[in-house]
């Protein structure tokens, strides 16, 4: 019986626990409406479904090649490089203004892209951007040569025209190719000749003296420039400093004395013009009895006298300056000219105004014309003259001592002959 009863027992806990789980299992069922087990389940699908995605999403990325994200090299690129620049240089001008060191990296992948750009600066002539550039990129990369061959570019239209030779002298001690070697002095050579012919031509004695006395120091045995100093200093009769430029030269040169026939010639003139003047007079003048002489109408503004001309066939007022070796305009009126006018940049001088020596670029002007006088391939200074009022510039010396000229002041005219 023993046996018999615990084998019933067993049986009777067996019936017990199917009966507790199918109540425990109908009691589920009940519980959950079937729109929330249909919802329940879409939640199911839809999880399996996006970890799915997932999966072959990972499973595809590792399986495929890891290409660099670069433009196509035979596709134009100009934009971007153009943009890339432009960050570095924005974010150059914001932490140097801030005060914060520029930590800026240029990649080396990206030369060819720098490069191109600070050309494009340079041909339109957006300096404040090169300013900012220069300095961060040859920082890094200081021996870069053809970057630096653009700064020096850059500093022979933004610097004083003698510091930027200057500047082309130092770069000789760079290491320097054969082909780099030649090109920087013959920029020098080029510069320096063609600044000299120009200023000569246009007879600006005194801003060729500030020209070349710098140069000399760095080229003290200079033919060339010895020779300029002393004809620029015996033009405005310091004999003085004409001598002690010449002190290197052998007395008896001939080029030597012909500068030194300057002075004399000079004082020559001065009394024939002198005579010249004494034998006509101020009527002859006014009625145009003399051949070749022009009178001009001139508006007068207090002691001023302002003449109408034509700037390379555009019109500009100038006010008459004898004080004035050279032609000025406005930064303003240059601005409105640039535009339309084809100039020639000549270079970066310092200039003496009544408000102290101010540095001014000088451009060369196809003609300047008062009436029927007219001077070809004029140069004229670009000055901050603000307070003209009435002209767009001043009408120097450069331009009058070309003609015998006298401004009748009573009759506010202007003879030229």
């Amino acid at each position: 019986m023993t046996k018999f009863n615990s084998v019933l027992f067993l049986a009777l806990l067996a019936s017990i626990f199917a009966n507790v789980y199918q109540y425990l299992n109908g009691h589920e069922q009940v519980s959950v409406p079937k729109s929330e087990q249909s919802q329940i389940e879409s939640r199911r699908t839809d999880g399996l479904a996006q970890q799915q995605s997932k999966d072959t999403q990972q499973l595809n990325q590792e399986t495929q090649p890891n290409f660099p994200q670069t433009p196509d090299v035979h596709e134009p690129a100009v934009e971007t490089d153009s943009e890339v620049a432009e960050k570095l240089n924005t974010q150059a001008s914001t932490d140097t203004q801030r005060g914060v060191p520029n930590t800026t990296r240029f990649k080396p992948d990206r030369r060819a892209a720098y490069l191109a750009q600070t050309r494009r600066w340079l041909a339109a002539q957006e300096y404040a951007k090169l300013d900012a550039f220069f300095p961060l990129y040859l920082r890094q990369y200081p021996q870069d040569v053809e970057f630096l061959l653009l700064e020096a570019e850059y500093i022979a239209h933004t610097h004083l025209l003698s510091d930027a030779i200057i500047h082309y002298h130092s770069m000789l001690s760079l290491p320097l190719n054969n082909a780099q070697q030649d090109q920087v002095q013959n920029t020098i050579a080029r510069l320096t000749s063609r600044t000299i012919t120009q200023l000569k031509q246009a007879n600006s004695w005194d801003i060729l003296a500030q020209f070349v006395e710098p140069l000399l120091q760095v080229s003290p045995t200079s033919r060339e420039l010895i020779l300029a100093l002393a004809t620029a200093y015996a033009r405005q009769q310091q004999a003085g400093l004409m001598e002690n430029t010449l002190a290197s030269i052998r007395y008896d040169d001939p080029q030597a004395m012909k500068i030194r026939g300057i002075i004399q010639q000079y004082d020559d003139e001065v009394n024939a013009q002198s005579d010249r003047a004494t034998k006509t007079t101020n009527d002859n003048l006014r009625k145009n009895v003399s051949t070749g002489v022009t009178s001009i109408g001139l508006q007068k503004y207090g002691d001023q006298y302002v003449v109408e001309s034509s700037l390379s066939g555009n019109q500009v007022y100038f006010l008459i300056d004898t004080g004035a070796s050279t032609t000025a305009i406005s930064r303003q009126k240059f601005k409105v000219l640039f535009k339309s006018v084809d100039t020639k940049f000549v270079g970066q001088f310092n200039v003496q105004t009544a408000n102290g020596t101010v540095r001014s670029p000088m451009y060369q002007f196809a003609s300047l014309e008062i009436a029927k006088a007219k001077v070809k391939n004029i140069n004229v200074m670009v000055l901050p003259l603000d307070e003209l009022g009435h002209s767009d510039g001043l009408l120097g010396m450069n331009f009058l001592r070309e003609f015998d000229f006298r401004i009748d002041q009573q009759n506010a005219l202007l003879h030229l002959q």
